[in-house]
């Protein structure tokens, strides 16, 4: 911040000087283009003689007489305000800018910006004040969708569920069609409600999934709802669809076993008999490729042709390679079967940062019209995704 105002005194004083002394330098190139020109050298050659006094006060009158009644008083001789006029231009120039830039809250961005990236997430009093400096802002800035989304985030964590659907209905006016803000807004309402779900909430979890079939949140919180009505083969549908992004052996992974299991219990949902048809799948890398140790690699099938929501998919950490992957009924995740299928399109996505999806994948591999079966088995070299 001091470094802010630095620059904004080098700023003022450079304005300041420029107007001063733009006067100075910028002259008619010409003598002589105006009457006052014209007194100002008739001047120069009468202070030679003394007793051209007459003379002197004879051309002055004359110019007097020629100019309008407001120019002829700013003549040579008499005084002038133009000193002071520079000067009040010179302070407009200088602070209207700093007016409006503090108006417009810039500098209270900044401060928020440095006191997010110096955040200390021990420090309880440090985040309540930011927070409050956050919901501040907001008020002042409505239209702010950063703003929004981290008191959105907050208010969940601090589960002020009624605050937190406030804020993501705010931001479904600005993003309406966006998957992550329906599927919080569906989230944040079932919440506030008692974990009820009312049909708004349903539409808005059912319009992210559209959008964005791997929607966690979306997922979720269809599962919960699903469950807590006794609809225990639905819940563990949307629970599976999860499953299948989560590392095996993950602390997430264990817990929606867990829940899937519990929901198969309650409901006496039988387990899912797995057929032989499936596809192995065999995943190389190009020769002299290293691939980061956090990459996570998703192996998907889908009906041929088709696009959206995988039949099913497994999900792995990057080890050693080959990797290799049998996709069959057991990695389903919404119920429909790759034995049922006559041709899958199979499709392999690696992604550093950890989410599914093409756009973020950084290397694929594709093969379409594969027939499921006891033996079927594809190879598929990675290449990268900017190809």
């Amino acid at each position: 911040m001091t470094g802010f105002y630095l620059w904004a005194a080098a700023l003022v004083v450079a304005a300041a000087a420029f107007v001063t002394l733009v006067s100075r330098v910028w002259q008619r190139p010409l003598d002589g283009e105006s009457n006052l020109d014209w007194l100002r050298l008739r001047q120069q050659e009468l202070q030679e003689d003394s007793d051209d006094d007459v003379l002197l006060t004879d051309a002055e009158l004359r110019i007097l007489e020629e100019l309008p009644a407001e120019t002829a008083e700013a003549a040579p001789g008499r005084a002038s305000g133009a000193g002071w006029i520079m000067l009040f231009a010179a302070l407009v120039l200088a602070l209207v800018p700093l007016a409006i830039y503090r108006q417009v809250g810039a500098i209270e961005d900044v401060r928020i910006a440095q006191a997010l990236d110096a955040l200390d997430g021990t420090d309880i009093e440090q985040i309540e004040q930011l927070l409050r400096d956050i919901e501040a802002r907001a008020q002042d800035k409505p239209g702010n969708a950063d703003y929004l989304s981290l008191l959105g985030q907050y208010y969940t964590a601090q589960e002020r569920h009624d605050d937190a659907l406030g804020v993501f209905e705010q931001l479904l006016e600005l993003f309406p069609e966006n998957p992550e803000v329906l599927a919080r807004a569906a989230q944040a309402e079932y919440l506030s409600l008692n974990r009820q779900l009312n049909q708004q909430a349903k539409r808005r979890a059912e319009a992210a999934l559209a959008a964005d079939p791997n929607q966690r949140t979306a997922l979720g919180t269809l599962g919960m709802a699903s469950f807590e009505s006794g609809d225990y083969v639905r819940a563990i549908d949307y629970w599976q669809r999860l499953l299948a992004f989560e590392a095996p052996g993950s602390p997430g992974y264990q817990m929606l076993e867990s829940v899937i299991a519990e929901a198969r219990q309650r409901g006496n949902v039988p387990e899912p008999t797995v057929a032989e048809e499936g596809v192995m799948v065999t995943v190389t890398l190009p020769e002299g490729v290293d691939l980061p140790p956090s990459s996570v690699v998703f192996i998907i099938a889908r009906p041929s042709g088709a696009s959206g929501m995988p039949t099913a998919a497994v999900r792995q950490t990057v080890g050693e390679w080959p990797l290799v992957v049998r996709l069959d009924d057991s990695n389903s995740m919404a119920g429909q079967l790759v034995s049922n299928l006559s041709e899958v399109d199979i499709e392999v996505q690696v992604s550093e940062t950890g989410q599914p999806g093409k756009a973020n994948a950084s290397w694929l591999a594709r093969a379409d019209n594969v027939v499921p079966s006891a033996d079927a088995a594809v190879e598929l070299t990675l290449t990268p995704a900017t190809q």
